[in-house]
């Protein structure tokens, strides 16, 4: 398939726009405070939350409930967002799209839109790199990089919903995207609050999924906090052997400390989780392994996502034959409560599951 592939000239971030306060990333609480300092009536701040969060307004001149005067004023001490986009691949049918994004900085993070005919799914990323060192995924070749701050995280679903056709609004968030984001909570949660909340991007949040690649604290600090919010465990092994050479964090969070995590998750949450299972030929996908997956899920209200692997460079990795997918799939049917195979969007453009490793910043 033809491949459309741009890179964006835009100019990088200079020191003035640096000074600015980036507002992207506040709450419309946060924000009535700001005007508040600035001596101005507290609704102020939401009127410009609505016109950030609500309508995706990407300037202050476009706001034009608010004064001139006030909007000059702003325009001066702080800034709509403040990632630059560096470079742009989509797939012939548009269905999705990898936008490289450029940090203040230096560094790029990639965020992905996918598309159906009845789904949107913006798939954001946490960090640039990941310490994490999956040995199937290009972002944990990059090695450990910064946590992403609330504001850039925001700042990629804002863009990604400019893609959605006219008049859709409904859309799914997926935390799949570069890094481990329960490594970087405290943003990823700050971020996502916005998101959900009505006064923000309104997403309700049984469409916001996490995925984790194990952190069992952050689980069960999760679950204690209440949030709604889908979860999603990239397991892709099930022996400790087996996933301990495949994903090293099993090595200090095996997978008893991993389950009754995730067993404490759905007690206090009551809702299901999602269990990723990349298949690799010969080495996680045989019925051997199917039966392992069956007794470690055991009463666990849950779906089993299976991906076939993406290839992210030489390696001794290979997808299974179509064969070996659907002999693993139909073991398991009978004997979980739920099994999807899902083959990624994307994966001619590098934008699929595993591959997203920030390759526009050698473009740059």
């Amino acid at each position: 398939m033809d491949v459309k592939s741009e890179t964006i000239d835009r100019p990088k971030n200079g020191p003035d726009r640096e000074r600015r306060e980036n507002l992207l990333g506040l709450t419309p609480q946060e924000l009535e405070r700001v005007f508040f300092a600035l001596g101005e009536k507290p609704y102020r701040g939401r009127q410009v939350a609505d016109w950030l969060y609500g309508m995706g307004v990407g300037s202050f001149e476009a706001m034009t409930n608010l004064p001139a005067s006030l909007r000059a004023r702003l325009a001066q001490d702080f800034t709509v967002g403040c990632l630059t986009e560096r470079a742009r691949r989509e797939t012939q049918d548009r269905r999705t799209r990898k936008l490289g994004l450029e940090l203040p900085g230096g560094g790029v993070v990639e965020a992905v839109f996918m598309s159906t005919p009845t789904r949107h799914t913006f798939c954001l990323s946490s960090q640039h790199g990941c310490a994490f060192a999956c040995r199937f995924c290009a972002t944990g070749r990059m090695g450990r990089g910064r946590n992403l701050t609330v504001g850039e995280i925001v700042e990629q679903a804002l863009r990604l919903a400019r893609e959605l056709p006219p008049g859709v609004r409904e859309y799914n968030v997926v935390m799949m995207g570069m890094g481990e984001p329960l490594e970087n909570y405290d943003a990823v949660i700050g971020a996502l609050s916005i998101l959900s909340d009505p006064a923000g991007m309104a997403v309700p949040s049984k469409r916001i999924t996490i995925s984790t690649v194990g952190l069992a604290p952050q689980i069960t600090r999760l679950a204690d906090q209440g949030f709604r919010y889908r979860l999603a465990i990239s397991l892709h092994a099930a022996s400790d052997e087996q996933r301990s050479k495949l994903m090293p964090i099993n090595r200090k969070i095996p997978l008893e400390t991993l389950m009754r995590s995730v067993r404490h998750y759905v007690e206090r949450t009551g809702r299901r989780v999602t269990f990723e299972y990349i298949l690799l030929e010969e080495l996680n996908d045989t019925l051997a392994d199917a039966a392992r997956l069956v007794r470690l899920v055991a009463q666990i209200p849950c779906k089993i996502n299976l991906i076939p692997y993406n290839p992210i460079g030489p390696g001794r990795f290979k997808r299974p034959s179509a064969e070996r997918i659907h002999r693993f799939a139909e073991y398991l049917r009978p004997r979980v409560p739920a099994v999807t195979v899902r083959y990624s969007q994307g994966v001619e453009i590098g934008a699929a599951c595993g591959q997203l490793a920030g390759e526009a910043q050698a473009a740059t």
